[in-house]
């Protein structure tokens, strides 16, 4: 594998009107999570609390991506891996609203248990909550340019998408210019670019 491949992947979360910090009070917008909708719970709920809740033993805080529950990506494909870059649709469109750096992946339990949240215990996606930003200002995935974004990839519906060098150059810059504001995120842009 090239040292330019895989360097971030986007994948989708079911949406979470109270930013995943807390259970959403609406799951109707789960959209095609069968298992939120059959089972009335999202285990992606807290998937940004980091600067709420208690870490786990190791330093991370730990979230949850549907996709990786049944099928982690291949180690050797995620050797390069710097983001998890996460995705999830709202009213019918697509947007980026927020991303994992450095992230450790495998599916687990919380040892540390949510106050009052104990049934939120499955995770698979962790890193230090200073490698974790959720975005203020959520990216439209359909304003942007595509084939700059993507490539010739289709946005993967219920797996995910392996983005390159320059994709993931492409997606920091958009998120960057959008919440330029966000100290976090461009210390960890930056950090990225002078390590490419």
């Amino acid at each position: 594998m090239k040292s330019t491949e895989n360097h971030s992947i986007l994948v989708r979360i079911d949406w979470n009107d109270n930013k995943w910090e807390k259970p959403s009070s609406d799951l109707s917008h789960a959209n095609n999570f069968g298992f939120v909708k059959e089972n009335n719970i999202s285990y992606t709920s807290f998937n940004f609390a980091q600067d709420l809740y208690q870490s786990e033993p190791d330093g991370n805080w730990y979230g949850l991506i549907p996709a990786f529950w049944t099928r982690t990506p291949d180690t050797n494909k995620i050797r390069n891996l710097r983001f998890i870059i996460i995705l999830s649709n709202y009213e019918k469109k697509d947007y980026i609203v927020g991303l994992y750096a450095n992230p450790k992946i495998g599916n687990i339990n919380r040892k540390i248990l949510i106050p009052n949240f104990d049934d939120y215990n499955h995770i698979n996606i962790g890193s230090t909550p200073s490698d974790i930003v959720r975005l203020e200002k959520y990216i439209d995935l359909s304003i942007l340019d595509q084939k700059r974004a993507l490539g010739n990839q289709e946005i993967s519906k219920m797996g995910w998408n392996y983005l390159n060098q320059s994709q993931t150059g492409f997606l920091l810059d958009c998120m960057q210019k959008e919440n330029i504001g966000n100290k976090k995120l461009n210390k960890i842009r930056l950090e990225y670019f002078s390590k490419k």
